[in-house]
């Protein structure tokens, strides 16, 4: 048994050398070419996480702030309303009791009027 040696191949020419050698070479470069866009992906996406990740952070950040700008704004316009409303309760309490005070007086004025004189006892001075 001689194996593949013993096996009668034609001699190689010129041609055949380069165009061998050639094709040793394109197989590699072809693969390094066709590896290349994924190689490059995986390259930019490591690069670009960390930037990738703060502009993620930082719309969050704007969303939230947006939010509670938009909160400030409501609970302020609440507070308004009622302030504006304890006013104007403040307002008729004062009203009220100025109406209540003035019938206490009135009423009692006119109850004197209609209370009869007593007649005074022992003289003057007494």
């Amino acid at each position: 048994m001689l194996g593949d040696n013993a096996r009668q191949h034609a001699p190689m020419t010129a041609d055949d050398q380069t165009t061998q050698a050639a094709a040793g070479l394109e197989d590699p470069l072809r693969r390094t070419v066709r590896r290349l866009p994924a190689l490059a992906r995986r390259v930019l996406l490591r690069l670009a996480r960390p930037p990738a990740r703060r502009r993620s952070r930082e719309a969050e950040m704007a969303a939230a702030l947006g939010r509670l700008q938009s909160e400030l704004e409501h609970v302020g316009g609440r507070h308004s309303e009622q302030i504006e409303r304890l006013e104007d309760l403040a307002r008729e309490l004062v009203l009220t009791a100025e109406s209540l005070r003035r019938q206490i007086s009135e009423s009692a004025a006119a109850a004197e009027k209609s209370r009869p004189e007593a007649p005074q006892e022992g003289g003057v001075g007494g």
